[in-house]
């Protein structure tokens, strides 16, 4: 889409250099033209003033002219051609003159600051403009965040959206991009700085729209515009599935930090006798039962209070490891470190993946060489 884009544009940048080119030549022939009609009037007018002189005045001689050369001519390279040539000389001159005058205009223009009005030669391109330019049959204005959606990944969506609806869409420039596409020279001959106060947009622009360019009858607009209102709708819910899934993924990634801390602490959950991952109410419930049985002074001396007194301190260490460590807190530091681990791991794969093609392209390179 992109190149036939392009390959429009060339070609109406030339039809419009060929415009104008024709343009300036009918008016310079018809500028020659005139001159060279007054120049024969007045060359003729002389000439015929002279000969009625000279015949009113002289007594009649014989006839001495070469006879193969046809009088007109003769006239015409004595008199006329002398005075077409002095007359384009002038016209030369004076059209060099304009163009300096103008170039000092446009400077003087320039260090004040002063704003210069276009030269005719700018309105009459406008007209060429206007004349080859295609009329589109509808516009419609979309956001400039949809106009990649339209086109699409190298223009696969605006193909499809012509393809099936027989429609014609092209993307109309705005004033700021049609000012900077020559040279950067606006009409008035100034230079214009891009992002400075003369960029700015021109009043037919709306900022943040884009507008379309349809050409075709009103079934085919009708469809292209229902193809675009259904790119925007599946656009919206892939968006809208993407952060579902994207939630999904965390709550499962976080399901799984938590089963790891769980996991780690089994052998507390074990002691204390809770199911695995138990709310901290119901390790203290059991925390205290377990220590109202096991405590050594409920335990005669000897060898049953030092198993209570053993029994009493791992019941200790269990609920101490339970308690002291904020649970979120630490699901929290594993989900991120699952996190650097993910990243890590996808780094390393991608430098696995560029060594092994730089070696395959070093490969092909010395064979090359050898050969």
């Amino acid at each position: 889409m992109a190149s036939d884009k392009n390959d429009a544009e060339a070609e109406k940048k030339r039809a419009r250099l060929a415009a104008a080119k024709a343009l300036m030549d009918k008016k310079r022939a018809a500028a020659a033209k005139e001159a060279a009609e007054q120049v024969a009037a007045r060359a003729a007018a002389e000439a015929s003033a002279e000969r009625h002189a000279a015949a009113a005045s002289a007594p009649p001689q014989t006839q001495t002219e070469d006879p193969d050369v046809d009088p007109l001519d003769a006239f015409m390279a004595s008199t006329i051609d002398p005075e077409v040539r002095r007359r384009e000389e002038e016209e030369a001159a004076v059209k060099r003159e304009a163009m300096l005058r103008r170039a000092n205009e446009i400077k003087l223009a320039r260090e004040s600051g002063k704003e210069v009005k276009a030269r005719a030669d700018a309105a009459m391109l406008e007209d060429i403009d206007a004349e080859t330019e295609d009329r589109p049959d509808e516009c419609i204005e979309l956001p400039d965040n949809k106009v990649k959606l339209v086109i699409g990944a190298g223009g696969e969506n605006i193909k499809r959206i012509q393809k099936k609806s027989n429609c014609r869409l092209q993307v109309r420039k705005k004033s700021k991009d049609m000012s900077i596409g020559f040279g950067g020279t606006d009409q008035g001959g100034l230079m214009r700085e891009r992002g400075g106060a003369d960029a700015a947009a021109q009043p037919d622009d709306v900022a943040g729209v884009t507008v379309f360019m349809l050409f075709g009858d009103a079934d085919a607009r009708s469809v292209a515009k229902r193809m675009i209102h259904e790119l925007f709708d599946k656009a919206a819910d892939a968006k809208v599935k993407q952060r579902q899934d994207e939630k999904d993924y965390k709550a499962k990634k976080r399901e799984r930090a938590r089963r790891e801390y769980h996991l780690r602490h089994k052998k507390d959950y074990d002691v204390l006798g809770v199911s695995l991952g138990a709310p901290k109410d119901e390790c203290k419930r059991a925390y205290r039962k377990l220590a109202v049985k096991w405590h050594p002074d409920k335990h005669p001396a000897g060898d049953g209070r030092v198993a209570a007194e053993a029994k009493f301190k791992e019941i200790q260490r269990a609920f101490d490891a339970l308690m002291t460590t904020d649970e979120e807190q630490t699901i929290e530091a594993l989900t991120a470190k699952g996190q650097k681990d993910a990243e890590r791991a996808a780094k390393v794969s991608l430098f696995l993946l560029i060594s092994v093609w730089a070696v395959r392209l070093t490969y092909v390179v010395f064979c090359l060489q050898r050969s």
